[in-house]
């Protein structure tokens, strides 16, 4: 089993380096692995997991320029946890710089950077249950076995490209508390 994941991996690599473009994770910042609720107070989203903001830069390998159909692009979020795949869109919202233009080119030995944030596991069975009579939302264990599967994919109808590699993870507010809300 790891030998056709370590093979399928280094084929995947092999095909984004030959093919001249790459997609790199510069950073990721997670925050709000442990949200503890003081006093019953809660935010709206705190029951929506970990948040990630995400540094992505692509990178044209080849002799010629490369076109990004930002206009009809989307990004996908890939992770493994026990065994189970998990794919979820990112949503234009979030992408908002990125989709204003009809289209990118990125010269040959240029790079493009991307940002974006999203709640990682939102949408997926890895949410505790808001009915919880905890304190606290933990999601460490889930943050710990799916960073190193995270992915990122960009599609738009001519090209797709899946993210090569991780380069840095950095943590801000692991444990993050809610403020009172103003009255």
């Amino acid at each position: 089993m790891v030998r056709l994941l370590f093979s399928t991996l280094f084929c995947l690599l092999i095909s984004t380096a030959s093919y001249g473009q790459n997609l790199t994770i510069k950073c990721i910042i997670i925050s709000r692995v442990i949200t503890k609720i003081k006093n019953n107070v809660h935010e709206t989203s705190e029951g929506e997991g970990p948040r990630a903001n995400f540094k992505l830069e692509f990178e044209n390998n080849t002799d010629s320029t490369i076109t990004l159909d930002s206009s009809h692009s989307k990004f996908m979020l890939l992770f493994r946890y026990n065994g189970l795949d998990y794919k979820r869109k990112v949503l234009s919202l979030f992408l908002e710089s990125f989709n204003e233009m009809k289209e990118v080119r990125i010269k040959p030995n240029e790079k493009y950077p991307v940002e974006f944030g999203i709640r990682i596991f939102s949408g997926t069975d890895l949410i505790k249950d808001k009915k919880s009579k905890s304190d606290y939302y933990d999601y460490s264990q889930e943050i710990l076995k799916a960073l190193p599967t995270l992915q990122i994919q960009y599609m738009d109808p001519d090209l797709r490209i899946m993210s090569n590699k991780t380069e840095n993870i950095d943590i801000e507010d692991y444990i993050y508390t809610p403020k009172k809300p103003i009255k």
